[in-house]
Order: structure tokens, then sequence, then C-alpha cells
């Protein structure tokens, strides 16, 4: 079978930077699947992309479909003849159908039942007819927001301009939105020519004589090396954030660093505004002296070539300057008020219009800290600070600084702190309130900051889901599962000790409320199950962990890690564990709570039994559930719970209960599978 190769090309206007790489991965994908399904082998599917285009090449293609030879199952033969040996209405739908005739027909028998077959053989489609169906491919791919455009009723990401389907150097033509696929491509838009593509071999050089770098790592290093290349040259230090660089590499297909000064008057601006401005606003890289300190001077990439570049630099600098002069102006505006003036401001601004306000919110965090102190024992400095940064941490939201750059909320206000006389402690904690970001982020460095960002969180989620603004489905505008994630993600890095139901019980809003209760313990454990699904822990695990009676977030995670290993290390010993607390769960769920008596056991293994019982207590939970499994076998072996002798019978359902509510503390063993 011959190895061909095929280049797919779609050309569009620009695509926003930030969804080109997952719509390239998504193509790649779609295209692999389409091959597969069509049972066209091939070896390879590299994506390649720039702004105005998504491209595919496949190497290693072969020529045709796979042959399909099977045998088809008709009716028994006493429905598909009839006493005459006449073919019934079965008998002619079935060969219809499978496009055959009766002289293609045999009988085989099944069990002893003749039943009617047919052989069939399909012979593969050229890969030439098959790549015709590839607008379906296209018509399928889905986008985060999408376009209409002329009369056209399919929406696509952006309008499309061209198509490029070359198997090795034949065009294979079809039809998509109104554009005819061909070899026509198109270079760069200033620098470039409309381009007659050869052959898939040839693309991506053709392209280049057309300054267009169509493969994106190629694209993408190129930057880098010429970044570092500068910073060598210049002596400088220039961090390279991925996120920017993957950005810049989105927006250019013919990269040209360059670099431009702005004055020195704009350093006074805390840096962290001034590498904002440029990297998130501008989209500029920073350098910084051999010291790590900020220089005057902003490092961009042009679409293009070096050509009239200073006209280039002179554009963005003035660009650039309007950004650092408004910043400069926000920041000395700013520190023109004192702390009070933000303070009050926060009396009049609602955290939600159904809540109160923000001044309100810092007041409840306040209260809630040394709750959450006490529980996990933090040490009283910490407290003190985590207190003090409380009544102004949410202070420098009513800053101009913020109204403007207001990813910088909680870094401003610890900019300031030194400015109003706070100290560095509580100026760690206003900067890190929001800390985790995302799941999987950096957390806050101090107990202090801990304290801050975990009352804050809970706070948040107590009083949004008070008022019922709760997330429905993938509907979340107030990043609800983000606060609960990254209150998890700071108790489990920490390892706090301390069951999540008594902190929210001593709430007031809580305390009275089952129902609201209820809705943040369900909340908290789904945040939970996702953590342990990242650990791939097997589903029933997490979901008799999370079922447990108690919410030590630490302890369930922990219980989880100790079940999977068990599980996948012991799993007879873990089937034992699974089946004897389970037996138990079953009978002692139902029995009501009672004291049990060791006088009234009447055999060696219902002593034994009961004695462990009452020294349960804190311990390993897996260790522990090990040592009850042979107590467990023994017991169930020698004596019946449900005895006729009354006393006997409610001492028995008294220890099935005392170990129920032991294990239930840490696991449902009704949701484990024993059997696997």
């Amino acid at each position: 079978m011959m190895s061909k190769q095929y280049l797919l090309e779609i050309g569009l206007e620009e695509i926003p930077a930030r969804f080109l790489q997952s719509l390239s991965l998504q193509l790649k994908e779609r295209v692999e699947q389409f091959l597969q399904v069509e049972r066209i082998q091939f070896d390879t599917v590299t994506p390649l992309a720039t702004p105005r285009r998504l491209a595919v090449i496949v190497d290693g293609l072969a020529d045709k479909q796979a042959d399909i030879s099977e045998v088809a199952k008709g009716p028994a033969m006493k429905i598909a003849k009839d006493e005459a040996g006449n073919w019934s209405k079965a008998a002619l739908g079935f060969l219809r159908g499978q496009g055959a005739t009766p002289e293609d027909s045999f009988v085989e028998a099944i069990k002893g039942v003749d039943y009617l077959h047919v052989k069939k053989f399909i012979p593969g489609q050229s890969v030439e007819t098959v790549l015709t169906q590839l607008p379906q491919v296209i018509q399928a791919m889905t986008f985060p927001v999408a376009m209409h455009w002329n009369q056209i009723e399919t929406s696509f990401i952006r309008p499309i301009h061209w198509m490029v389907s070359l198997l090795d150097n034949e065009v294979v033509p079809f039809e998509f939105v109104g554009v005819t696929a061909d070899r026509m491509s198109r270079g760069h838009r200033f620098l470039g020519h409309d381009v007659v593509i050869q052959s898939p071999a040839t693309y991506i050089e053709q392209l280049k004589q057309e300054c267009v770098m169509v493969d994106f790592a190629e694209r993408q290093a190129i930057i880098k090396a010429q970044i570092e290349a500068l910073a060598s040259q210049q002596q400088w230090i220039v961090p390279i954030d991925a996120d920017l660089l993957e950005e810049v590499t989105a927006i250019v297909e013919w990269p040209t660093v360059f670099y431009g000064e702005f004055e020195t008057t704009y350093l006074e601006v805390p840096e962290q505004v001034l590498i904002t401005a440029m990297r998130d606003h501008q989209r500029y890289f920073y350098a910084t002296n051999q010291a790590g300190e900020l220089l005057p001077f902003f490092i961009s990439v042009r679409n293009g070539n070096a050509e009239h570049l200073e006209q280039v630099i002179k554009g963005n600098r003035k660009v650039l300057r309007a950004r650092l002069e408004d910043a400069l102006f926000f920041y000395k505006e700013d520190l023109k008020r004192p702390l009070s003036y933000y303070l009050e401001k926060l009396e009049n601004v609602n955290e939600h219009y159904s809540l109160g306000s923000l001044a309100a919110k810092q007041r409840r965090v306040g209260e809630l800290i040394p709750v959450l102190a006490k529980e996990i024992n933090a040490d009283e400095k910490a407290v003190q600070d985590a207190v003090a940064a409380s009544g102004v941490y949410k202070y420098d939201l009513m800053t101009q600084t913020v109204g403007e750059f207001d990813e910088l909320q909680g870094e401003i206000g610890a900019v300031y702190a030194e400015h109003y006389g706070l100290s560095s402690a509580v100026a760690t904690a206003i900067k890190e309130q929001y800390l985790p970001k995302s799941s999987g982020g950096m957390l806050p460095t101090t107990t202090a900051s801990q304290l801050l960002a975990v009352a804050d969180k809970l706070d948040t989620l107590i009083h949004y889901f008070k008022v019922e603004l709760i997330p429905t489905g993938s509907n979340d505008p107030y990043a609800l599962r983000r606060q609960a994630t990254g209150i998890v993600e700071i108790v489990l890095a920490n390892q706090w000790q301390f069951d999540l139901n008594t902190l929210l019980l001593q709430h007031p809003l809580v305390r009275n409320d089952e129902p609201l209760l209820a809705s943040l313990q369900a909340f908290f454990k789904a945040r939970v199950a996702v953590a342990l699904e990242r650990e791939q822990i097997d589903y029933d695990i997490i979901q008799a962990v999370i079922a447990n009676n108690q919410m030590v977030l630490t302890q369930m995670v922990h219980t989880a890690t100790q079940l999977q290993a068990k599980k996948d290390e012991e799993p007879e010993h873990y089937r034992q564990i699974v089946e004897s607390i389970t037996r138990v769960v079953n009978l002692g769920a139902k029995a009501e709570v009672a004291e049990m008596d060791v006088a009234l056991a009447q055999t060696a293994s219902e002593t034994a039994l009961i004695n462990y019982a009452s020294s349960l207590g804190l311990g390993n939970v897996m260790d522990v559930l090990q040592q009850l499994v042979a107590p467990i076998q023994a017991y169930f072996e020698e004596n019946m719970v449900n005895a006729e002798d009354e006393a006997i019978r409610q001492n028995r359902l008294a220890t099935m209960r005392t170990l129920t509510d032991y294990v239930l503390d840490y696991v449902d063993p009704r949701q484990l599978i024993s059997k696997f």
C-alpha cells in the first residue's frame, strides 16, 4: 500500500490569540478521528497554526480505505422460507438491506438452529474520495465564540477566505462555506504574496518565502532565542513569562523582537504596576539589571521584519507612555488620601447587591478568624496579624490604581501598606488574601495569610449560599467553586486537622439553618472529590470517603489514599476489610444508640469484639480496620446478632452501632466495591 502525504489549510481572518493553540489541537484530533473512522491508516498528523490559518499535515497516509470482509447473520431459516420453499418478506428484506440476492446467501447452524447468512465484501474507497468528506470535520469544530458573515448560515471562529487541500501534488477539491479548496495559499498580510503550494512537503518552506512561519513551536523558539540574544547583548535579565510567550507567538506570523525605552520618571510607580502595564496590557516583556531592579525598557515582538523598526518603536513607546502616565497619576493621587478615606468608602460599596457592604465583610471576617484559629491551634501572633489585616484588607479596591489595574487587587494594598504604617505581616496577608487564584496555584505563605484567606473565602461562601447565589451546572459567575477549592487546598497543604462541620456550626447564619449546612457540606465534599480524582483515586473509594459523617478534609484524603494503596497492593486484604466492615455497618446503621456491656457477652469472640469496640480511638484508620477483620469474622462465625434473648440482642446491636459510628466517621463501606 502506497504512503501519501496530505495538507489541509484553512485560511481565516485573525484568530484571537487565546484560542489559537486549542483550535489547532482540536483540528488535529478531529482529522485523526476522521481517518480512524474511515479506516485509513496514517502515521502522524502534525498541527500548524498562525493567526491567519489552521493547518495539518498528515504523513504516511494509505492510498485507500481498508477493505471490509464480514458475514451478516439474518433470520432463522424457519422464518426465511415458507413451507413451499419460497423466500419470506423477512428474508428478502434482510438480503435487500445487505445489498445481496438469494444467490449470495448461505445457511449456517448456530446452536442447532439454521440461520440465513450473507458474506459481505466492501472494497475500500480511494483516499482521494474519502478526503472530499473533510467539510464535515471542519463543520464539527466547536468554538468559545463564533461569527456569521455574508449570507452564510454556518458560523465559525472567524470568516474563512481560502482553503488548501493537497494529496501529494494533487488538489483534493471540496467546498465549505462557499470557499472551494485548491492549492492557493496566502503569505504575510503585508510582506508576502499569494503562493501556489506545490505539495505538503514544500508547504512550510514555501510559506517562509512569503514571510509566514507556520510552525507554532518553531516561531515560539525563535522569539525566545531573539529575546535571550537581546538580553545577553544588553546585559539584562528578561523574565520570559510562558503565557505571554505563547500569546505573542499566537499574534505574529513573522516575528522580529525589538526594544524601546521609557522615561525613568515612571520608575517611581510601583514595580507591580509597571510590569502589569507592560506585560498584561501591552504584551511587552520587561527587563531588570543583574540585581533584579526594573529597568526603563520594554521588549516586544513585531509581526514583520526589521524594516522601519524605529517607527514601530516610536509608536509603541507613545502607547506605553500614555499608559504609564495614567499609572503615575493614579499612584500619586492614591497616596494623597489617608487610609481612613478608603475604609469609609468601603461602607458604601456592596460586595453584591444582595449582600452587605465590603466594610461589613471585613468585620465578619475579623470575627471568624479567631474561631478558625482556635480549631487549628494557631499561634497568638499570627492571629493578631490576621485580625489586624481583616480590618483593612479590602481597602485597595477603592484606589484609582486598582480601578485601572484590577488584576492588582491585594498587590496594591500590600504596596501601599508601608505608606500607611501597616506591618509587613499585615501587608503579606493583604497581598495573599486571594491565593490560590487557580487550582494548584500558589498558596498563602504565612499562618496569618492563611487564616485571612480561608476566613475570607468561607465568609463569601456562607453568605452567597445564604441568598441562594449557588453555582448550577457549569455556571459559576462568582467563582465560588474556586473559593471552596482554595480552602480545601490551603487546609490540605497545612494538614489542618479540624472538622469543618464544627467550624460551620459556630457561624450564626449556619447554626440553625440545616438546608444551608447541607448545601455547604455537599459543595465542599464535591471539591474534595475533584482533588481525589486528580490523585487517580477510584470512584467508589471517593464516594465512600466523602459520604462519611465528618468533614475533616485531611482525614478524608488520607483515608482515600490509604484505601487505594491497600486495594492496589493487597487486594485480598482490601476485600476482607470491605466485606467485614460492610457487614457490621449494614446491621449497626439500623440499631439504636445504646451502651455495650461486656458482662452480657456469650462467647470469647464477642468479648474480644466488645473490647476492641471500647478501645477505638485516634490512630491510623487502615491499621485499625485491618486489625478488626479477624475479630469481626470470628464474631459472626460464633454469634447471631438477632438473638432471641432481648438483652443479648440489644447488646449485640449496640456493639454493631459502636463499630459503625467509628467506621462511618472515616468511610461508608456500603459505597465500596469489594469484588473487582
